[in-house]
């Protein structure tokens, strides 16, 4: 008797990874041996295993050796526990049962469900195993849909759902959802952003962490012992590029910010992946500890807009590059060498009177901006220390906090006013049910006490808005001016120095400079706030 070359199918998929016991690999095995054993007309010659794969479509590894098994005739019968082990795309399951199979000659057959491909007598099968398998269809796309709520709600509440956490953090031990800072990673990722400030271009950085044995991002999670891989990846040893360090400079992730839900696919059936809308994404700010501080990753994302390109024979970008922009028409100077051979002559240009645009033409020599420029910062930086000694002695002096109590005082009052009238608007309506008050009565009084509350809210904003002038002294907690005093004892100008202190510098006809400083709104500010208290000063004296 001629047996059937038989090959035992099995699968299990993450969705069933809840009933593992019930379900596992090795208890279909052994269901599908025994069958096998109890069956003379058959005979075992392998055992295809595809754990961890869903059955919404046919892409496996192991599905697809069977089929080049079937096709070299080295397999001419299936045996799996169910249905729902083979797949459960109805369409498709029933593409290989009613066409595939049967062209190939193939026998199929399914312990639990009772089907053999090649008893013909079992008529009631027609109708069986179409049902079942729209049945397996539809329980797939039920824990479909329930999966995806689930990751949703965990997204929603912070929880990091990804399978592996970004370079510069781990996944807590004690909690897989939860993302800790990587005491090794996070040190390169904080350098990555420091080169970057200092001058230095994508390509250089990656180039400086390969020289220096770095481990890229794919490479340091496999030695760590992480199973993973990569669209990235290129090479058989992946090494830090350009792109990848793009890809750090701009994840928000280091500041805490936790974007997920990026990309989805359409459907259970479909695994190509396609972008979310932005609107659509879920996003947590201050979700973890960040990396990098906030003021030092907005500074990064404004100079990766700037138009810095390093020149071939450089490693960095020059201090002023992308800085300087023309008084008279707005374009960007470039820096040139005007020099004849031999005699270098670096300057900045405009090129708006080539373009004809109305501007003269502006040309002034580097170092003669640097020198500018640095003056400038190190006034800058001389005038926020004694605007900082000025707040310290105001924050001493007893008439502000005597103003304060004062405007506090009629806070008080107005709320307990307010109190009044909004009692009064509620009595209103009881008037009207018990019939004291006729329905114009009642329209009337209720515009006017309305009118009431919303003027007496109005003070207490205003009032509220004074308080919170008088106290930003204390409330300001210099924060901006601490960027600027690290670097009260500069002796040079440099790329860091310039991209974190300033967002622009205008450069006119006559040397003149006008640079507008990062914090230019909270500097105007605390100007405004020490000029009205000297104001306040003035009126208690007087």
């Amino acid at each position: 008797m001629n047996k059937f070359k038989t090959s035992l199918y099995l699968r299990l998929s993450k969705e069933d990874e809840k009933d593992r016991e019930s379900e596992s690999i090795i208890n279909q095995k052994q269901m599908l041996l025994d069958f096998v054993s109890n069956n003379n007309d058959l005979e075992l010659v392998s055992i295809k295993i595809d754990d961890g794969y869903s059955g919404a479509n046919f892409e496996r590894p192991a599905f697809k050796e069977l089929l080049q098994d079937i096709k070299d005739k080295k397999v001419n019968c299936i045996v799996v526990k169910d249905f729902s082990r083979f797949g459960r795309d109805f369409i498709e399951v029933g593409r290989y049962l009613d066409e595939i199979f049967p062209f190939l000659d193939v026998r199929f057959i399914s312990i639990n469900d009772n089907y053999d491909s090649f008893n013909k007598k079992d008529i009631n099968n027609n109708f069986i195993v179409p049902f079942k398998n729209l049945l397996n269809d539809s329980y797939l796309r039920d824990i479909s849909l329930k999966i995806r709520s689930s990751l949703d709600t965990k997204r929603k509440k912070g929880e990091f759902v990804g399978s592996f956490a970004v370079y510069g953090y781990l996944k807590d031990p004690n909690n897989k959802n939860n993302l800790i800072i990587d005491d090794v990673a996070s040190k390169v990722v904080q350098d990555i952003f420091k080169y970057f400030l200092q001058g230095f271009s994508a390509y250089g950085i990656a180039k400086i962490l390969n020289e220096n044995g770095i481990l890229c991002p794919v490479e340091y999670k496999r030695h760590l012992g992480m199973n993973f891989c990569t669209n990235f990846k290129i090479k058989e040893k992946s090494s830090w590029t350009a792109q990848a360090i793009f890809r750090i400079l701009k994840n928000p992730v280091y500041i805490g910010v936790l974007e997920q839900k990026k990309r989805t696919t359409p459907n259970y059936k479909i695994n190509n992946s396609i972008s979310v809308p932005k609107e659509e994404q879920i996003i947590i700010n201050d979700n973890h500890s960040p990396i990098i501080e906030k003021h030092i990753f907005n500074t990064v994302q404004r100079v990766l807009l700037l138009d810095t390109r390093v020149s071939p024979n450089n490693k960095q970008v020059y201090p002023l590059s992308g800085i300087l922009y023309c008084g008279d028409c707005g374009e960007p100077l470039i820096r040139k060498n005007n020099g004849k051979k031999g005699k270098s002559n670096m300057v900045y240009i405009c090129n708006g009177a080539k373009n004809k645009n109305g501007c003269k033409g502006i040309t002034i020599k580097s170092d003669i901006i640097e020198e500018l420029v640095f003056n400038s910062i190190k006034n800058q930086i001389d005038h926020l220390i004694n605007i900082e000694k000025a707040l310290k002695i105001i924050n001493k002096l007893p008439y502000t906090s005597q103003q304060i109590k004062k405007v506090d005082e009629r806070i008080k009052e107005k709320r307990k006013e307010l109190k009044k009238y909004q009692n009064i608007k509620l009595k209103l309506y009881e008037d009207l049910k018990d019939g004291i008050l006729t329905e114009d009565e009642y329209k009337t009084f209720n515009i006017s006490y309305t009118k009431k509350i919303e003027e007496i809210q109005i003070l207490i904003n205003k009032y509220e808005n004074e308080i919170e002038n008088l106290s930003k002294g204390n409330t300001f907690n210099q924060e901006f001016i601490k960027y600027f005093k690290q670097n009260k004892n500069i002796s040079e100008l440099k790329r860091e120095l310039v991209v974190s202190l300033i967002y622009n510098i205008k450069v006119y006809n006559t040397k003149k400079i006008d640079i507008c400083f990062n914090y230019e709104d909270e500097y105007k500010s605390l100007l405004s706030y020490i000029e009205n208290i000297n104001k306040l000063k003035v009126a208690c004296n007087g």
